[in-house]
């Protein structure tokens, strides 16, 4: 049996063992697979790439199983796109990018922020909102009802993520005040910014709040969150992110408009804690309309 034969037949085996997700869909399902690039097409496969990011990517104790909103996620859009998502778990965002760009991975879901300059180096497909908080350890004593509070503090954040376009904002309102400027303090990843919290190099570490709302579950009592009630900060745009004109892009824009009108998008989100970070509807490259 030759290779494209091959991949039609796993097609249609995956299409009919989820066939309860897919249910009287089958010719648009059929339509979005003819329009995957053909690549993916004949391997069956979509290359997904992510750091270990909770509650997006839980990499389980034996350091191979993943779970979380990703992997949900990408359960779900199989059956509408007729192929299987594989997943790898990398360092930090620099090693997914840079997989992304050596063309090793298809594309990751993030989520990353949906930037004018970052748009014209991949394209970004946005499913989730991105709503800072503020993590500080309880034991710390220090107390905060406002962002305000946090003016002169040490915050940690993963380096070029939407937490450091955050952390800029609150050091103006701090200015603002003529209170003193916050004391940034970037690092590789999440996992590093909440341990620099809890071993006195940060006093507080900043994060998306479905992140934060994730940890807090994780570690009752440990942890206080400050968030901009307000949305002063403003509400950004998180998403997949591709490479630039990749003809995976519009189709997966297509897909996650038909988990969204599923109602599957809203069960994953809400199973995960993330309800308030629930987007309206997936947008291609929303940063460059």
């Amino acid at each position: 049996m030759k290779t494209a034969d091959l991949a039609r037949a796993a097609r249609r085996a995956l299409l009919a063992c989820c066939a309860v997700f897919a249910a009287g869909t089958t010719q648009a399902e059929t339509a979005l697979f003819d329009q995957l690039p053909a690549e993916i097409r004949t391997a069956g496969t979509i290359r997904l790439v992510g750091d270990s990011f909770a509650p997006y990517r839980i990499v389980g104790p034996d350091g191979k199983t993943v779970t979380g909103i990703e992997t949900d996620i990408a359960r779900a859009l199989e059956p509408i796109l007729g192929v299987r998502f594989e997943q790898t778990i990398v360092s930090n965002l620099p090693a997914i990018l840079a997989g992304i760009d050596t063309g090793r991975y298809d594309l990751s879901s993030g989520p990353l922020l949906s930037t004018k300059p970052r748009e014209q180096r991949y394209d970004i497909v946005t499913w989730l909102l991105s709503k800072p908080a503020f993590m500080l350890l309880v034991d710390s004593g220090r107390k905060t009802s406002r962002l305000e509070d946090l003016c002169g503090l040490r915050l940690s954040f993963a380096a070029g993520s939407s937490q450091e376009l955050y952390a800029n904002k609150v050091s103006e309102r701090c200015v603002a005040a003529g209170r003193p400027t916050l004391q940034l303090v970037p690092l590789p990843d999440q996992n590093a910014t909440v341990l620099a919290a809890q071993s006195g190099r940060a006093d507080a570490a900043s994060m998306q709040l479905s992140a934060a709302l994730y940890l807090q579950s994780q570690n009752p009592g440990k942890f206080h969150i400050q968030t901009d009630e307000t949305d002063g900060l403003g509400v950004l745009h998180l998403g997949f992110v591709t490479k630039k004109g990749s003809a995976l892009s519009p189709v997966l824009l297509a897909a996650l408009q038909r988990l969204w009108a599923s109602g599957a998008y809203e069960q994953i989100l809400a199973k995960w804690g993330l309800a308030a970070a629930r987007a309206p509807a997936p947008m291609l490259n929303p940063s460059s309309r």
